[in-house]
C-alpha cells in the first residue's frame, strides 16, 4: 500500500489553495479567481480531473458508499470527526496512510465511534477514512468550480470552452449520485440554455436514474418550456 491516498495527477490538476479541506477557505480561493483565459483553462482542467475522480469513485464503490465504516461515522458524529480531520489532514496532499493513522491513534473518540478495540487502525480502516476525506474535498471543489463557471466565468467562456464544459457535465451527470446532479444540472441550463431541453427530457424520463435527479431535470425542462411559451 503506497503512503499517498491521492493520485498524483489529481493533485497536479489543482492549485494548492483549492486542495484545502476547509470549505470557506477553498470557496474564497476559487470564487476570487479572475475569468481570464489562463484561469479558465486551469478551471476546466481541474473540473475534468475532479469529475473523473467522482465517476471512478461511483464505479468502484457505488452511489452512496460506506467504505465499510459504521453509520455513526457519517451521521451525528460526522461533524465531530470532520473538525478533527480538518486539523490533521488540512489539504489533499496531507491525506496519506501515515497521517490518517496518526489521526486515528491520537483522537480517542475515533476508536469509540468505530466501536473498535485497536490502538493502531488496520490498513482497511486507514484507506476507508482516506477515501472518505478525499471524496469530501473533491466534491466540494466541484461545487465551487460549478459556481465559479456559472457566476464568474459564464460570460467570458468562448464557444470551445462552453462546449467542453457542457460535454463534461452532460456526460458525467447520468452517472453521478443525485446529490451531485442537483449541482450539475442547473449549470447545464445556465451555460446551454433552451438548447438543452431535449437533454433534460431524456434525464427526466430515464427510469434508471434517481428520482431526485429526474425531478431536477424535469424542473429545468419546465423552465425552458415556460420561457418558450412567453416568447
Amino acid at each position: 500500500m503506497t503512503d499517498s491516498l491521492v493520485a498524483p495527477e489529481l493533485l497536479a490538476s489543482l492549485p494548492q489553495s483549492w486542495q484545502v479541506a476547509d470549505p470557506g477557505r477553498r470557496h474564497t480561493a476559487i470564487k476570487e479567481l479572475p475569468p481570464g483565459s489562463a484561469q479558465r483553462a486551469m478551471a476546466l482542467s481541474a473540473l475534468e480531473a475532479c469529475l473523473a475522480f467522482q465517476l471512478d469513485a461511483v464505479a468502484r464503490y457505488g452511489d452512496d458508499p460506506s467504505w465499510g465504516l459504521p453509520d455513526a461515522f457519517f451521521e451525528d458524529d460526522w461533524f465531530l470527526l470532520q473538525a478533527t480531520l480538518k486539523r490533521w489532514l488540512p489539504t489533499l496532499a496531507d491525506v496519506t496512510c501515515g497521517n490518517v493513522r496518526d489521526w486515528a491513534e491520537n483522537n480517542g473518540v475515533v476508536a469509540e465511534i468505530l466501536n473498535a478495540t485497536w490502538t493502531t487502525p488496520p490498513d482497511e480502516v486507514t484507506e476507508a477514512v482516506g477515501r472518505v476525506w478525499v471524496s469530501f474535498i473533491i466534491n466540494g471543489v466541484v461545487v465551487d468550480l460549478l459556481r465559479w463557471l456559472e457566476w464568474v466565468a459564464r460570460d467570458h467562456l468562448d464557444a470551445a470552452e462552453r462546449t467542453r464544459v457542457l460535454e463534461l457535465l452532460k456526460t458525467a451527470t447520468p452517472r453521478l449520485p443525485w446529490r451531485q446532479t442537483i449541482e450539475t444540472i442547473p449549470v447545464i441550463l445556465s451555460l446551454g440554455g433552451p438548447n438543452e431541453r431535449d437533454y433534460f427530457d431524456r434525464l427526466a424520463n430515464d427510469s434508471n436514474l434517481h428520482e431526485k435527479t429526474r425531478a431536477e431535470a424535469a424542473s429545468k425542462r419546465w423552465l425552458v418550456d415556460r420561457e418558450n411559451e412567453t416568447i
